[in-house]
């Protein structure tokens, strides 16, 4: 983290030499918080924002600084981190920004991730993550927004390129075949339920209103005796031509 000094007027003067000295020191810290150098008052700092990036840092990241519960920014980028991602990093409630990028990051991504509510900020990219990435509408909210939050990780499979393999890729498949598969049903069992209704309405009309019934059986013969004196005439008229020829 880099100081800024600026005057504050709450110091004491110092009296030296006969005169009056006043010093003003009051230390302004720039941090990063989701991508941007903001300017934080070092009261308010050590409440809200935990900035560590760019140093040597080895070692994993401590479990304990869960505890910190009023912590909106945790960035951790460009060190040599080890270890696993601590689970207990999704009892950060107020948790806005964190960035774990350019560290040596081992295991999979907690889905405790997912229960951060108000987290709108994630880089967990070029580290050594493996195994699925997590679901939830709050992960999968941020990838939309930023792709590469997971890139520079090869072990990584789910909402990337990679596909993971074994049950629980064919189980998420699974749904979307059946989706397709039961549209074509639906359909021939909607048109099938239609067309009985329908016949079954010409019959119930039929059956009660004898003037259509009589009216409905009469059509149906004289379209039968149409039909049978233009086949006829086809007929004989196809049998003329082959004895001519």
């Amino acid at each position: 983290m880099t100081g800024k000094y600026v005057k504050d007027p709450m110091l004491d003067s110092y009296p030296y030499g006969g005169y009056s000295y006043m010093f003003y020191t009051y230390n302004f810290s720039s941090v990063i918080v989701k991508g941007r150098e903001l300017d934080y008052g070092i009261g308010i700092l050590d409440l809200v924002s935990v900035d560590l990036s760019l140093n040597q840092l080895t070692g994993r990241i401590p479990e304990e600084i869960a505890a910190l519960d009023a912590l909106m920014n945790l960035n951790l980028s460009c060190n040599q981190l080890s270890g696993k991602i601590p689970n207990k990093l999704g009892a950060l409630q107020a948790l806005e920004s964190l960035d774990l990028s350019s560290n040596m990051l081992s295991g999979g991504i907690p889905s405790s991730l997912s229960d951060i509510t108000y987290l709108s900020y994630l880089d967990l990219s070029d580290n050594n993550l493996t195994g699925r990435i997590p679901s939830g509408r709050q992960l999968d909210t941020l990838y939309t927004q930023q792709p590469s939050m997971y890139s520079g990780n090869s072990g990584l499979c789910g909402p990337l390129p990679n596909s993971c393999p074994g049950k629980n890729s064919a189980t998420q498949d699974y749904p979307k075949m059946n989706e397709h598969s039961f549209e074509p049903i639906t359909f021939s069992f909607g048109l099938a339920l239609g067309s009985i209704l329908g016949l079954w309405v010409v019959f119930c009309v039929l059956l009660f209103k004898r003037a259509w019934r009589i009216s409905y059986f009469g059509l149906i013969d004289q379209t039968y005796d149409q039909m049978y004196v233009f086949a006829v005439l086809t007929w004989k008229s196809w049998a003329r031509k082959e004895a001519t020829n």
